[in-house]
């Protein structure tokens, strides 16, 4: 058994999404709520793991501030369950993330996390 640790960390975020309670309304829940990043590059994926009888899938996000030298695009997997970005994590800063997603309707909606960078030098 190796004992290497891998140069890559990963940050895992399990999404679960369920109805609300109005038509169209849902209540999204992140695991980790807000991931706190304290290595450098590293990989933080958002994975719907839970939406009942729905087929929810990502549409994409957005980042504020939009301009910033730590977040990569988002790439989106071939089934849309999973969102997946890297995090330079290089200077102390709070994300505001605006996950996009969609239902089986075609209905859009969004939920807003944070990603938090510490980094330990």
């Amino acid at each position: 058994m190796s004992k290497l640790r891998a140069s890559t960390q990963y940050i895992n975020v399990m999404v679960k999404v369920r109805p609300g309670d109005q038509p169209g309304k849902y209540k999204v829940q992140t695991a980790p709520e807000m991931p706190v990043v304290t290595d450098e590059d590293t990989v933080i994926n958002y994975q719907i793991y839970d939406s009942g009888d729905q087929n929810i899938v990502f549409t994409g996000m957005t980042v504020s501030p939009a301009d910033n030298d730590q977040l990569s695009q988002a790439s989106l997997s071939v089934s849309r369950k999973l969102l997946t970005f890297s995090d330079a994590n290089t200077s102390p800063a709070t994300f505001n993330i605006t996950l996009q997603f969609q239902d089986e309707d075609g209905v859009s909606f969004m939920h807003d996390p944070q990603v938090q960078n510490e980094p330990q030098r």
